[in-house]
């Protein structure tokens, strides 16, 4: 056998580098030569159909080459031609049909060698015009919105876009977690491009109940989308993307809490600034009234109700009697919204304040208004420090050294086992069975913990102040508020106002914390005349459970206090 000699090998060897070098695109002059590409179309609105399109080019050889098309080019069509590689002096010409004899479109137009050339053809048949557009180009790009209480953009998380032309799309992608986005579909020329606030799953941000999610259009161009949604440019448009990639935060966090979540929820967003609601209906699942707010308020909101969203997962039959008898502001549904307060001041925590405990909420809390709420107030039916105290191992009472705060023996529940305790649960005394059900050596406290919110079960002391108010057979009213004046163990004077009904036969029980001092209880009987009082600033001894009967007229009301052992 010969043997192949050291020159002819190493020419092997060189052109077997180009090759591979080559076929990975680095161009290294004639080697690596590529062809000539030429595309035209004739777009909408041109006056005339293309008679016929020359090439001309001078080939690797150096001899005049020609490449001439005679088929008509119409409306909508497009035309590729391939210009050998090593081509050079390309040159091209195209005429419209039925023009003038010398009518002409390019001009003699030079064109570069071993390069995509596109055009889009436009005018009229005797005034013929070209663009340049680019070519096969993948659009791309990033997307956030600007959050103005951390003061940076955030990217927008897995949101869709996507490129269209003449309101046909050409191809679509979802976001990163950063927002960043490229579509496979390579394109030619300028497209539109299209932001529609959903993810892959089907989470949406709709407009009342329309079922298409909210979208943003963008003049056509042919370059990347780096585009930030503020509130100075479109507030609603801001407003959207802040709901929807709040939404994704609450998904990121569920998952992370391994918290039930319906991936294709449906969040309407409305224009008002009203309560925010949870029908989960599937056509809306989450409505947002908080336009007008910052980024922070309307992250809050959206946790909440997406908290809400959690429930209904867990028990569908439970929740939807939840928010049934919710409309109505029964107490009895004070275990659903005190659930939901849970993820959501933690998740605001989480995102706002991050590296910082999550649980640090809601401690200095005092207890006497939540027991006596009006009903209609904010802490009647949302008891905020539940979720928080179940976790923490802060005994607020205890640390704090106030009586005026929560007793809080209970902790190290996770935020899932809180939530799964929802299952089966239809007011507040269910829900602590169901968390009693969990292996949690704290758990023998919680009836300590929960019932010291209800002024029927709260906890008394030989040390705090009792006072028990009934209406009597033969009063003429019923009792419209209750006020009972102190000064704290601190020194602070504290009012605990009881504003619910007392009708005939039903009792009352005020607390007045341990160390309470100074203290005086006057009330109004209902319907009757403005200055009317009970009690006249009846003052009572502190440490001593008082039991008192309520007698006489609207407007003119009387009070006995009696034995307790005979109340």
């Amino acid at each position: 056998m010969k043997a192949t000699s050291r020159p002819a090998y190493f020419s092997l060897l060189l052109l077997t580098s180009l090759v591979l070098v080559c076929g990975s695109s680095i161009l290294l002059g004639d080697y690596c030569s590529a062809d000539t590409q030429i595309k035209i179309k004739a777009v909408t609105g041109i006056g005339y159909a293309v008679d016929w399109i020359e090439v001309r080019y001078v080939d690797r050889g150096g001899a005049s080459q020609s490449i001439k098309i005679n088929e008509n080019l119409s409306l909508g069509q497009q035309r590729t031609i391939s210009v050998p590689q090593g081509a050079r002096d390309i040159r091209i010409e195209a005429k419209p049909l039925l023009s003038f004899g010398s009518t002409r479109i390019f001009h003699n137009l030079a064109l570069a060698g071993e390069e995509a050339h596109c055009f889009e053809l436009t005018g009229t048949v005797n005034s013929p015009h070209y663009h340049r557009i680019r070519c096969n180009w993948n659009p791309a790009g990033r997307l956030s919105v600007y959050d103005d209480q951390l003061r940076q953009n955030v990217g927008l998380k897995r949101v869709k876009v996507s490129v269209k032309r003449h309101g046909i799309t050409l191809g679509s992608a979802f976001a990163d977690d950063n927002g960043a986005f490229r579509i496979a579909t390579q394109v030619e020329g300028k497209v539109n491009y299209e932001i529609s606030f959903e993810d892959r799953e089907g989470l949406k941000v709709i407009r009342v109940a329309n079922p298409n999610a909210q979208d943003v259009n963008f003049e056509e161009r042919d370059t990347e989308l780096n585009y930030t949604f503020t509130r100075s440019g479109d507030q609603k448009q801001w407003y959207w993307a802040t709901v929807y990639n709040a939404a994704q935060f609450y998904k990121d966090y569920a998952q992370r809490d391994q918290l039930p979540f319906k991936d294709n929820a449906k969040i309407s967003v409305m224009y008002e600034n009203l309560r925010s609601y949870a029908p989960v209906t599937g056509v809306q699942d989450a409505v947002i009234y908080r336009y007008g707010g910052n980024s922070q308020e309307v992250f809050q909101n959206v946790m909440h109700e997406l908290s809400h969203l959690t429930h209904a997962e867990i028990d569908r039959n439970k929740y939807s009697a939840f928010a049934v008898a919710r409309i109505s502001n029964q107490k009895s549904t004070a275990y659903g919204e005190t659930w939901a307060c849970g993820p959501e001041i933690i998740y605001v925590n989480r995102r706002y304040n991050a590296g910082s405990n999550e649980l640090n909420a809601y401690q200095g809390e005092r207890l006497a208004p939540y027991v006596y709420a009006k009903q209609g107030e904010d802490r009647y039916l949302y008891i905020h420090p539940v979720v928080f105290d179940l976790m923490d191992n802060y005994n607020q009472r205890v640390e704090r050294n106030s009586t005026e705060l929560p007793v809080d023996r209970v902790s190290g529940y996770t935020l899932r086992q809180i939530a799964l305790a929802l299952r089966g649960a239809g007011n507040m005394e269910e829900w602590k069975r169901n968390l009693a059900q969990v292996n949690n050596p704290t758990n023998v406290y919680l009836d300590e913990y929960f019932n010291q919110f209800n002024e029927r079960t709260t906890t008394r002391t030989g040390s705090n102040t009792i006072i028990k108010l009934k209406p009597v057979a033969g009063v003429g009213y019923s009792v419209d508020w209750v006020r009972v004046s102190y000064t704290d163990a601190g020194s602070e004077n504290r009012t605990i106002n009881r504003e619910t009904d007392i009708p005939l036969g039903q009792q009352a029980t005020i607390t007045v914390p341990e160390g309470g001092t100074n203290i005086t209880i006057e009330a109004k009987p209902r319907a009757s005349l403005s200055g009317t009082r009970i009690f006249n600033q009846l003052r009572l001894n502190s440490s001593t459970t008082h039991c008192i009967h309520l007698k006489g007229t609207v407007n003119h009301p009387s009070y006995t206090i009696v034995n307790c052992s005979s109340f």
